[in-house]
């Protein structure tokens, strides 16, 4: 895959990264190229991924709305396939990953990530041909989800960033939302980290 492409979010609102003052690290973060998997390990070492949950689960409102916009023949897809992970590193939880696709399509176009595991979604992505990468920018929690997030995991009360991408192959979808914890505040991607290259037909 190339690099991805960054585009406004679905609803038309500018990227928030671009609009709210971040620190320079976060910043960093929420807009880097390449896997966030590798890029995490080469930052803090220690990298794993927990698998919390896979499988059929409903989706939010937000989710089906994006898979809609970046999907063919979307409507025709009400159930989705979801799988969370945190990705860890340095011993603390750095990263809660969620991965929202149409169910069907888990046994079809995207059926390799059934198979994934304790492995990151970055090992498929990376070395998948013909899959096409669209960065929906960042944004911050709500108070709510914030709280929520940060008692499963153990964070702070400090805002919580993500970011969105969807990944398009054969005109299926799967986005992918990336939480942030306070501390990858602490440190910017290591410089020598290695760009990852989504190959075309479209991007990561």
């Amino acid at each position: 895959m190339h690099e991805c492409r960054r585009t406004r979010d679905t609803a038309g609102r500018p990227d928030p990264v671009r609009s709210l003052p971040l620190d320079r690290a976060l910043r960093a973060w929420l807009l880097s190229d390449g896997s966030l998997s590798r890029q995490l390990a080469q930052t803090f070492g220690g990298f794993r991924v927990q698998l919390l949950n896979q499988g059929t689960a409903p989706a939010t409102a937000e989710e089906l709305h994006v898979l809609r916009q970046h999907g063919t023949g979307s409507s025709r897809w009400p159930r989705c396939h979801v799988r969370e992970v945190v990705l860890w590193g340095d011993g603390q939880p750095l990263v809660h990953a969620r991965s929202v696709l149409p169910a069907v399509q888990a046994k079809l176009t995207w059926r390799a990530v059934r198979g994934l595991g304790q492995r990151p979604l970055a090992d498929l992505l990376f070395g998948l041909r013909a899959a096409h990468c669209d960065r929906l920018g960042g944004r911050y929690a709500s108070p709510l989800q914030a709280r929520r997030l940060g008692s499963r995991l153990g964070w702070s009360a400090h805002p919580l960033w993500c970011r969105r991408s969807v990944f398009t192959r054969r005109g299926v979808p799967l986005l992918v939302t990336e939480w942030f914890a306070p501390a990858v505040r602490d440190r910017a991607p290591s410089a020598g980290t290695a760009r990852g290259r989504p190959h075309h037909a479209g991007r990561r």
